[in-house]
């Protein structure tokens, strides 16, 4: 199917309303895209979800592909993607139908667009595709990414893709890690794309155009930077304002076997655990972080499998638990997470420092540079949580020394840095005997 056929297509797929549809600028190359992972990135109003939805329902229209649209929250869809495409992209009157059991879209010619969540994502993963629409990529983890592009393997296309779309956020994002890598084709919108907003006849912005823009840049900081401007940039307030890829990343080696190392957890089953392994030079006592593992959904015994099968045969100088995992559960007289741990783990647990301004300082002298070389190093790769959770952490507004939870109402990753605190902060004060608190058993 040739790029001119998708055009000329996407002028007559509405009729004279609002359902007609011409993709300008970032959204024709997306038209255009055949890169197995596309992102399409740039300020809030540019038409990215349009016009990922208009090519997914073009292509849908004229091969019987199967194709889905997946966002981090199935229930955020809803509201979203769905309304966007039923009330713009679909011709009416369509024959096109939705099927509430199997929550897809089907098309006279056998096509299916399902609609998944990677809060479930057993469909999503288990499915074949030729087409993936993923809206507010930056939800995601990294995982997700993975598991969407294992998907596409439905070939009836000549090619199949990842097609997403976000507002910049900060720019150690993973996800713009991977475009700037070159393993995802960056596509950057403007406001002048959304013809809403943007009046191409006449240069200049239509009344509700005029109207939006000026909200916009009512916006002050890096909520302007990013909505109004679309660049990727970090947050104000930057708590560890030291952090620089730059200087913290380097290239990955085998480490040694006779350097001391350990891991700590930062506990979550909804949201991720995470943990992250540690070892330190003899020479200059320089940290450096050589793995992690951040998941999601897993049980306590999951969790704790995985970090002995992920440790191998190393030997732990350290083994750091997130102190809120030593909490006794006393329905059914059931054993505190640290126990489970302990079952199949063996003995030696400790419970990591749960003073957090302190943990937080330590952590801040471990990425200093201003005067000698960081202690705390990351093997590019082997952690994309943390450095993309370290650049995003505020000071919060009512304790400026700690770290806020919470930014415009919405609870912030910081599962990577907590065990990263938990991490440094054993390494500077050995836990004491009477921090360790489970026997094994």
């Amino acid at each position: 199917m040739s790029s001119k056929v998708e055009f000329q297509t996407a002028q007559v797929v509405g009729s004279e309303d609002e359902r007609h549809y011409e993709p300008r600028g970032a959204a024709l190359e997306l038209f255009k895209a055949k890169q197995r992972e596309v992102l399409l990135a740039g300020p809030a109003g540019t038409g990215k979800s349009r016009a990922a939805l208009e090519k997914i329902n073009l292509v849908a229209m004229q091969r019987p592909i199967r194709a889905a649209i997946v966002r981090k929250v199935r229930s955020s869809i809803t509201q979203s993607a769905m309304v966007t495409f039923e009330t713009k992209v679909l011709p009416q009157p369509s024959a096109v139908r939705w099927h509430e059991t199997d929550q897809e879209y089907r098309y006279p010619n056998g096509a299916r667009v399902i609609v998944g969540g990677m809060d479930n994502p057993e469909k999503i993963g288990s499915t074949e595709f030729d087409l993936i629409y993923c809206q507010e990529a930056t939800e995601l983890e990294s995982e997700d990414w993975g598991m969407l592009l294992r998907g596409l393997r439905n070939n009836v296309l000549g090619y199949q893709q990842l097609l997403a779309d976000c507002n910049p956020t900060h720019p150690q994002h993973w996800l713009k890690m991977r475009c700037d890598s070159g393993q995802t084709q960056l596509l950057e919108s403007s406001h002048q794309d959304n013809p809403m907003l943007w009046d191409a006849a006449k240069g200049n912005w239509t009344e509700f155009g005029a109207g939006y823009i000026a909200t916009l840049d009512s916006l002050g900081g890096y909520q302007y930077q990013r909505l109004r401007l679309g660049l990727w940039v970090s947050a104000e307030g930057m708590y560890f304002a030291d952090w620089d890829p730059k200087v913290h990343v380097c290239e990955p080696f085998e480490i040694p076997a006779d350097w001391p190392r350990w891991w700590s957890v930062d506990y979550g089953f909804a949201a991720p655990f995470c943990c992250l392994w540690f070892a330190r030079c003899p020479e200059d006592r320089r940290v450096y972080v050589y793995r992690e593992a951040y998941l999601a959904g897993l049980r306590d015994e999951q969790q704790a499998e995985l970090i002995r099968e992920r440790t191998g045969d190393e030997r732990m100088q350290l083994r750091v638990l997130d102190p809120s995992m030593f909490n006794p559960r006393t329905e059914q007289q059931r054993p505190s997470i640290a126990q489970v741990y302990a079952s199949i783990l063996g003995p030696g647990l400790w419970a990591g420092m749960n003073t957090r301004k302190q943990g937080w300082a330590i952590m801040r002298r471990a990425l200093a540079h201003d005067e000698h070389a960081p202690r705390l190093q990351v093997l590019r790769g082997v952690a994309p949580n943390l450095c993309r959770e370290l650049p995003s952490l505020i000071h919060d507004p009512l304790d400026p020394e700690d770290v806020a939870d919470v930014v415009h109402g919405k609870k912030i990753d910081d599962h990577a840095a907590d065990a990263c605190r938990y991490g440094l902060a054993a390494e500077a004060q050995p836990p004491q005997p009477s921090r360790m608190k489970v026997s094994w058993g």
